[in-house]
This record gives C-alpha cells, structure tokens and sequence, in this order.
C-alpha cells in the first residue's frame, strides 16, 4: 500500500476535499462523494494524543460509510511515538491512508509546536513520518504550506519528508504568517514539483474542478502537479468538484440540504446534528434572492422534521422555479 499515491496520481489528477475542522465530517464528505465518486476526501484533523486516550473519540469520528471511501484521516501532534500509536488506532477503521497535519496556521495548535509549527521544527516533522511508516502498513502523506514566513525553505523540507519516505505532499500556497489573508501563490509549488518523485498537490483558492486543473499547470505549461486540493470553495457548493462550472438548479439544491441533514443526523447525536447542519443550511441557499425569508428559522432548526417541513414550504412556495439556477431565479 505503501505505493498508493504515486499509482493513484499516475491515472488522472487527483482533486482532494480538504481537511477542514468542523466541516469535513462523515456528512459533509458524503455530501461531496455523492456529487463526484472520483474526489478523494480527506478526514477533520484529530489529535493523535485525542485518539490514543479516548475510545469514545476514535468510535465517534473514525468510523465511515462505504460512499467515503478511500478515506484518509488526517492528525496533528508533535510526538512521534503518540503519531505511531494513533496509526495503530486508526488502522482499524479500515480507512485508506494517514495525513500529517503540518499546515495549520491557528495559534492555540501552533503554540505547542503542532500543525504548521512543525515546518520549524524540522527533526521532529521527519521523525513523525518515519515512525509512522514504520508502525503501520497504511500510506502516509503531509499536507504543509509554503513555509513558515517565506518559501525558501519549501524545497529542502518537502525532500526531507520524502526522505522519510511521505507519499504525497499537499501544499498550501500560503505561508504560516499568512494564515489565509492575502492569495495563494504557487509559484514555489510548481519549482518543487522538480525537485521529488512523489506526487505533489496545490491547494489554496482553488474555486472549483476546472479551476483546479487548471492551476496544476504552471503559467509556462512545464510543470505539471499531481493534483489540487478544495477547501472553502466547497463550502454550499459539493458541486464545485463537477467539470465545467456546473451550476445546480433550486430543486438539486433542496435534495442535497435534506441528504446532509439525513447524513448528520444518522452520524450524530440530535443536538450536536442540530447544532452542526445549521451553518450549512443558510450557506446552500445564500445565492437565492429570497434567503433572508428563511435565514433565521434555518438557523435555529431544533430537528429534522422541522427542516423538512422548512423545505417543503420551499419547494411549495417556488414550485415554478425548482429547475432553474440560482442567477436564474427573481423575486
């Protein structure tokens, strides 16, 4: 398995959902597979410290349905031996591949030397991914950035991860400075690209599929990367990962918001569901001219009967406008 990527990337361009805290659960990653079976979801980042000492963790966000798979779980810590056991952990859900988070910019996970703190530390980056491709049979990748407060370090890391034979690299275009102000830039990814054998991927505002393979070409066409990866631009819009700029219609949009709230509350607790699908309800329909009818029951749903009763109203109310796109639609 340890061959996975570099097979994977030899077929086509591989587009990733990115690692997002409090979005890329079980739902949200059904939701995006449901669009495009071929998107490769990677899981919310956990902590492989989390992991190791609570079963009640593991049990509630490891296991996944069959439409997730190949799954790859994402964890961050900066103890080797604690990475080896959480492999072991893991390893048991049947899930596809390990990444190592190395990218995060957020202060609380960058303060005790995790996430993108490790792109300083650089001993102990090399020394996770060696001591996890050590502990388990599962293939190991690292999402980083540019580099802590420039990119001129990017090379020699990623080589460094590759020494300690990681997979496949994702970089975001980002430093750790930046965190997300600013642009992605990746000019330094397509000069990487030239300098390791494993796959790389580009992430940072990529909009959607074509915007993604797009930007796996460098501006000269002489580098090509192995793939990109989409975070934020799949917030409301799973169907960022369909070719062509495919714009749904109202009634597809309804379909999906009840699909993910069925998904949510089969994989949570009703509250935690409740609490969760909420943010995502508004976000669907934010394109609508009429949203602002609906925002504030959306966004205190107290179940799931209550949302279907919500959306049916839609459906009733728009019935004449169900197979037209958002930027079709008038008040």
């Amino acid at each position: 398995m340890k061959d996975f990527w570099k097979k994977l990337s030899e077929k086509w361009p591989i587009a990733f959902l990115a690692p997002m805290d409090g979005y890329t659960d079980s739902a949200y990653r059904q939701v995006n597979k449901k669009v495009n079976p071929d998107v490769m979801c990677v899981s919310e980042f956990y902590s492989a410290d989390g992991l190791v000492h609570s079963k009640f963790l593991a049990d509630s966000v490891l296991p996944h349905q069959d439409i997730e798979k190949p799954l790859i779980i994402q964890i961050f810590w900066k103890d080797p031996d604690k990475f080896a056991k959480a492999a072991k952990i893991i390893e048991k859900y049947n899930v596809a591949g390990i990444d190592v988070n190395m990218w995060c910019p957020a202060k609380k996970v960058v303060s005790s030397w995790h996430g993108s703190g490790l792109i300083i530390n650089r001993d102990t980056a090399f020394e996770i991914v060696e001591t996890l491709n050590k502990a388990t049979h599962l293939p190991i990748s690292v999402k980083t950035r540019l580099g802590w407060n420039g990119a001129e370090t990017l090379i020699d890391f990623v080589k460094g991860l590759e020494s300690a034979w990681a997979g496949l690299i994702t970089v975001h275009g980002r430093t750790a400075k930046q965190a997300y102000t600013g642009f992605a830039d990746f000019t330094q990814i397509y000069e990487l690209k030239k300098h390791v054998w494993i796959p790389v991927i580009c992430n940072g505002d990529v909009e959607n599929f074509d915007d993604g393979m797009a930007k796996i070409y460098s501006p000269d066409k002489q580098v090509k990367l192995d793939g990109f990866m989409i975070g934020r631009g799949s917030f409301w819009n799973p169907w960022c990962f369909v070719p062509g700029w495919y714009e749904p219609s109202l009634r597809e949009i309804l379909d999906m918001m009840s699909f993910h709230a069925n998904a949510l509350f089969l994989s949570k607790w009703e509250k935690k569901a409740t609490l969760d699908i909420r943010k995502h309800l508004v976000q669907y329909l934010k394109w609508f001219p009429w949203v602002s009818a609906y925002r504030k029951r959306l966004v205190t749903i107290e179940s799931m009967e209550i949302l279907e009763g919500i959306l049916l109203e839609i459906r009733t109310e728009f019935a004449s406008s169900l197979d037209l796109k958002p930027s079709e639609i008038t008040v």
